[in-house]
């Protein structure tokens, strides 16, 4: 299998991305330096991050530490931001060491998920 290069946004979006006419599949292609959107000339390169981590790596936390710190760094093919990998650490610091292994073996999407769903929680019960 090949690997292609599309817009980050395009499987989230019904539409046509950036500018785009003719919906998600725009710029799709199996070279990452030829892709061209319309309003984003700086997707290529973003593409070209290397991965710092994948799902299931034992070390998955290491860059998410760096990126808390205001490091860019790319996971999955997602590049983080501070504040998320802030929210999964307090709770991955939180949790027993069984829970943490649970947690660090999920995709950062779900670990994502998971630590804005607890600590929303946390602050609605802190609220009453």
């Amino acid at each position: 299998m090949k690997a292609t290069w599309t817009h980050g946004r395009a499987a989230r979006h019904p539409g046509a991305v950036c500018g785009a006419d003719d919906g998600p599949g725009t710029g799709v292609t199996g070279e990452s330096s030829l892709v061209t959107f319309p309003d984003c000339p700086d997707a290529a390169e973003t593409e070209l991050i290397p991965d710092d981590a994948s799902t299931g790596d034992p070390h998955i936390m290491q860059p998410l530490r760096e990126a808390a710190t205001g490091d860019t760094r790319k996971i999955d093919g997602v590049v983080v931001d501070a504040t998320t990998p802030s929210a999964i650490l307090t709770v991955y610091d939180a949790a027993t060491p069984k829970t943490q292994v649970k947690i660090a073996s999920l995709p950062p999407t779900l670990m994502a998920s998971l630590a804005w769903n607890i600590l929303n929680a946390e602050r609605v019960g802190a609220a009453r």
